[in-house]
């Protein structure tokens, strides 16, 4: 057993024996207190006289028969009674026939000299009858019974307020130690790397990890060590968590999955007791993957300064993770799995080599990868055919495998609200409009006239006529529907998505930016706010490929972003400016040029995009190519 293991054992021992400690130190003070109270019992019954306990004995003999005061008194003036018991008020009384009989005498205050209660010793001696004290329950069963539970009740609600703070103490104290054994051991996961798509690279750095935890034993008969953690880094949705199932799934291993805020509690020493019990789950139910979601949520240790009581709990929680991870044996076969967004908020000392020893960065998927997502969800949904799925791909740019999933099933419930049978293209492309545009149709359509919608068709037609016969991309959707802050839309896609970008694939596509308000000037004479935005995108473009990527004369190849801040003074700004104007200037009679020389086409698209508001496929190949 290695030492973390044994202090752990070590540790819930003495747990064990502090509990039955206290445990038995209340059930001998309960023990002493019922001997204490039998005994006072036993002495006070001790030195009463024997009339007095005759009548204590059964008191139900006497007031199962209650009688008038005035009775009782007419009884004593006769004679008749041999004993009395007094309890207050109450009194018992046996006659000289042996009958007995109980009353309640009227108490009327200090002034009654003569009442009977006061005259009872005088009379017990000339009339001849024993008097006793008692003290009896003169209560019958049931008003017993009410008493007894409003008296509950009331103490019930002194204590409550107790109680509940004493039981939420014990439940959140428990949780930690409790809450992982009410979570199940997921089933063995069948998800295998061939079930991923893409994520080509993650899945060869976590078939190494799979190699070991299928056979530990090659590994450690050559002295290699077992990898022990794997810090899983990549933008929001590729998938994180499916290649951890998948990793799972590959080697036939058990699979536990928690997040980062799982340990975190409002109570001392709970997180800790959350650590241990995760760890101990895993090894018993090894081999074993441990998948930590957003494991950026545990955080950093505090440095310098006395941290308060929050962050002295993080520290803690950190700091078990850590020795738990250290105190894996070569053979134990678990291998924790940690997933971010974030990665440099994790504290440093868990990324070192012998914790996370890998680091393995997930991506956004390529456009063949995004071909494939589209074909999977397409399946899971009724589609219809001949889906033009390689252009859709094309144009879901950027978009994660979350995205892409997300994307089908809204064109789905799209196709379901219209009351359609089949998800068709047109609602897949409407929907990729909705996540790229941020949002539904605008309710600006219904106020925008028809000048202005004109004026929109021809912008967005001067957009795509430029970037086809430049060859900026592809075109593969022109739209003047209004959604979010935009008013139309063109869809360029690149060739492919290499890294790198060509002099001559920028000087296109900044002449394709101008084109929307170069087309406007060319139809109407004039331009209009619409290309604000465009002509923004522009000029950080510009300024870019002068300033940065050396396409430049003034600067050649010097580049702004290595210069130091205080050497760039209005003279240097003034000569960067210039020529980036001169190259948009130089785009901008480009494009005009193209315009000029297909202005059928202009005309043509714009037409076509006021009849039907989006135009894409065929058609709109048609119109571009001029055929």
């Amino acid at each position: 057993m290695n030492s973390a293991s044994s202090n752990q054992t070590d540790t819930d021992s003495r747990r064990r024996l502090v509990k039955a400690g206290a445990v038995l130190l209340v059930v001998l003070l309960l023990i002493g207190l019922s001997v204490l109270q039998d005994h006072a019992t036993k002495d006070a019954q001790a030195r009463k006289n024997p009339t007095a306990l005759a009548f204590e004995k059964t008191p139900e003999a006497w007031l199962a028969h209650p009688k008038e005061a005035s009775e009782f008194e007419r009884a004593v003036a006769e004679r008749k009674v041999s004993a009395v018991a007094v309890d207050g008020s109450l009194v018992l009384y046996t006659d000289r026939q042996g009958g007995r009989a109980s009353t309640r005498l009227i108490d009327c205050g200090d002034g009654c000299r003569n009442a009977l209660a006061a005259r009872l010793g005088e009379l017990s001696v000339s009339n001849g009858f024993v008097l006793t004290s008692i003290a009896i329950d003169a209560r019958t069963p049931s008003e017993k019974l009410t008493q007894a539970l409003d008296k509950a009740a009331s103490v019930l609600a002194s204590l409550l307020p107790i109680v509940l703070i004493v039981g939420l103490v014990i439940y959140f104290q428990m949780r930690g130690s409790l809450s992982l054994g009410r979570t199940k051991l997921a089933d063995k996961p069948t998800t295998t790397f061939k079930d991923v798509i893409g994520a080509d690279e993650a899945k060869k750095a976590l078939r190494r990890v799979a190699a070991f935890m299928q056979d530990p034993a090659q590994y450690a008969a050559v002295g290699a060590q077992a990898p022990r953690g794997v810090l899983l880094d990549g933008p929001p949705g590729t998938g994180k968590t499916l290649l951890a199932r998948a990793l799972a799934g590959e080697c036939g291993a058990s699979f536990i999955s928690v997040d980062g805020s799982y340990f975190s509690s409002m109570f001392y020493g709970a997180g800790i007791g959350k650590v241990k019990e995760l760890f101990t789950r895993a090894r018993a139910a090894a081999p074993c993957i441990v998948f930590i979601d957003e494991i950026d949520g545990i955080g950093k240790r505090s440095r310098g300064g006395e941290p308060q009581g929050g962050e002295q709990e993080q520290n803690r929680i950190i700091n078990r993770l850590l020795v738990e991870m250290d105190g894996f044996s070569p053979l134990e076969n678990v291998v924790i799995v940690g997933a971010t967004n974030h990665i440099d908020n994790i504290d440093e000392a868990m990324c070192r080599p012998g914790r996370f020893d890998l680091a393995v960065r997930t991506s956004l998927p390529t456009p063949p990868e995004r071909q494939a997502l589209f074909t999977l969800y397409l399946a899971k949904v009724k589609a219809a055919p001949a889906i033009d799925v390689a252009s859709i791909a094309r144009t879901a740019s950027g978009m994660s495998p979350a995205d892409i999933a997300n994307c089908v099933n809204r064109a789905a419930a799209y196709a379901a609200e219209a009351g359609e049978s089949v998800v068709s293209e047109e609602r897949v492309y409407e929907s990729l409009e909705t996540h790229q545009l941020g949002g539904e149709v605008s309710a600006s359509k219904a106020v925008i006239t028809p000048q202005t919608l004109r004026r929109i068709a021809f912008h967005e037609s001067g957009h795509a006529l430029v970037a086809h016969v430049l060859n900026a991309g592809t075109v593969e959707r022109v739209s003047i529907e209004p959604r979010g802050p935009a008013l139309g839309v063109t869809y360029v896609a690149r060739h492919n998505e290499e890294p790198l970008h060509g002099e001559q694939e920028m000087r296109s596509r900044l002449a394709m930016m101008l084109a929307g308000r170069e087309a406007e000037l060319l139809a109407f004479g004039n331009t209009s706010s619409g290309a604000a935005d465009d002509l923004k995108r522009a000029s950080e473009l510009a300024t870019s490929m002068i300033g940065s990527y050396g396409f430049g004369k003034t600067f050649g190849l010097l580049s702004m972003a290595g210069v130091p801040r205080d050497l760039i003074g209005p003279d240097v700004q003034k000569s960067l400016l210039d020529e980036a104007r001169l190259l948009l200037e130089q785009a901008q009679a480009e494009c005009r040029r193209v315009l000029e020389e297909k202005n059928d086409r202009l005309h043509a698209l714009a037409e076509l995009l006021l009849g039907l508001e989006t135009v894409s496929g065929a058609p709109l190949k048609q119109v571009l190519s001029g055929a």
